[in-house]
């Protein structure tokens, strides 16, 4: 069988007696694209910083590209090749947009895909971000930001891109963008993850959807088979 590129084994954490990561078990394989829903409280948040490495799990494991990780802080997933971004923006504000896709380079992985510079080139033009940019990344606006951010990953050569909720505050414009690009570094052999709220752009990008309800993984199966599904619709989509 093949491994997954990330995958986690009954994953739980508590907040004194909040149980928010109950058991999950999780299978990302490698090149898939693959969103996480589920309504407020669900347990989301906590399941990405459980995969980042920002909160260590009270039980279960964490591995990526077959690798125990579950213990290594977010830096060194990072060097495995896990890619990071934020609901918070991390752009460095005061720097222009030209150093801020400097930064990552001289971090670059040795072992980085091939084309990862392809892929980093990629989202620049469509992202329509200029490389040599002096303009402060604080003067940009709240999508090209967010889209730096993603540029900025990029530059240093993910094998798999962990986004969190990467179109809050977009217009739907711009939320489509974010699809195209995304679906395309997808097909060019990129493993995206995305921690998502809008169903829209989960509907256009996702090829494969977990459900997280109270902690838990409610369902998980192809677009059409989570939002047909009702138990699904009756604790997230609503009813028509």
């Amino acid at each position: 069988m093949t491994v997954p590129i990330l995958a986690t084994r009954s994953l739980a954490k508590r907040f004194g007696g909040v149980v928010a990561t109950d058991r999950v078990d999780l299978a990302v394989a490698e090149g898939e694209l693959r969103c996480i829903i589920g309504p407020n409280g669900a347990g989301k948040s906590t399941l990405f910083a459980l995969l980042c490495g920002i909160y260590r799990p009270d039980a279960g494991t964490i591995r990526l590209k077959g690798k125990d990780v579950t213990t290594l802080p977010a830096f060194r997933r990072v060097r495995l090749g896990l890619g990071l971004t934020f609901q918070t923006n991390r752009a460095y504000h005061d720097l222009s947009v030209r150093q801020n896709l400097e930064t990552p380079l001289r971090i670059a992985r040795a072992d980085a895909p091939k084309d990862a510079e392809e892929r980093f080139r990629y989202a620049l033009e469509l992202f329509g971000l200029d490389p040599g940019s002096e303009l402060p990344a604080r003067e940009l606006p709240h999508h090209r930001l967010q889209w730096l951010e993603i540029a900025m990953v990029l530059a240093a050569g993910p094998d798999i891109l962990l986004l969190d909720e990467p179109t809050a505050g977009m217009s739907p414009e711009e939320t489509m963008q974010t699809a195209r690009v995304l679906q395309h570094l997808n097909r060019a052999g990129l493993t995206i993850v995305v921690v998502e709220h809008d169903i829209a752009f989960v509907r256009e990008v996702a090829q494969s959807v977990t459900v997280l309800h109270q902690g838990r993984v409610f369902a998980e199966g192809s677009v059409a088979d989570i939002t047909a599904h009702e138990d699904v619709r009756k604790i997230y989509l609503g009813r028509a």
